[in-house]
């Protein structure tokens, strides 16, 4: 017979079996790699009495459950910023050609800038702030009650929302 065909035969490592181990279990928790080979039988009782948690105190437990619900990758609480969250700057901070001259402000954007009191340095969540207390100020609804003035006051609501619809849309267009 030929060396191929020979099938390497194992035996069970548990005291006193004779029967082939083909079934591997990990030695130990420290030792996932390293493995015993157990009969059927066998395996099925090293199986029930094997514990991955036994020997473990309550915080190192805690900390295997944490790690267990991530997949054993380490996670970081929502709204904190990681370099990798800005990989393309990371990438393209030193190649020239990503350097982009700014483009002009069109003057219609320049005076919403102004209407809603601010910069176009602000962020979306500044102007979406600037637009909520303005609009609440100047609402057709709550001006209703002062009688005189009341179309001025209608006139300012609309520069107001007109002003932040433009300003929005050009937050959107920087996205795309």
């Amino acid at each position: 017979m030929s060396n191929k065909n020979k099938k390497l035969y194992r035996i069970c490592d548990a005291l006193d079996c004779d029967l082939e181990g083909i079934y591997p279990a990990p030695k130990s928790r420290e030792k996932l790699n390293e493995y015993s080979f157990f009969c059927l039988e066998h395996i099925r009782e090293y199986n029930k009495s094997w514990n991955y948690f036994e020997g473990l105190n309550e915080v190192q437990f805690e900390h295997e459950i944490r790690k267990a619900t991530t997949w054993d990758r380490p996670s970081w609480k929502f709204g904190t910023k990681r370099i990798n969250d800005n990989y393309k700057f990371v990438f393209d901070m030193f190649r020239e050609d990503t350097q982009k001259k700014k483009k002009p402000i069109d003057k219609e954007l320049l005076d919403s800038w102004k209407i809603l009191e601010l910069n176009p340095e602000s962020t979306i969540k500044d102007v979406k702030k600037k637009y909520k207390t303005l609009a609440k100020k100047w609402h057709p609804d709550k001006t209703l009650g002062l009688k005189k003035d009341i179309k001025k006051n209608n006139e300012i609501f609309v520069l107001i929302t007109k002003a932040y619809e433009k300003i929005i849309k050009s937050f959107n267009e920087k996205i795309i």
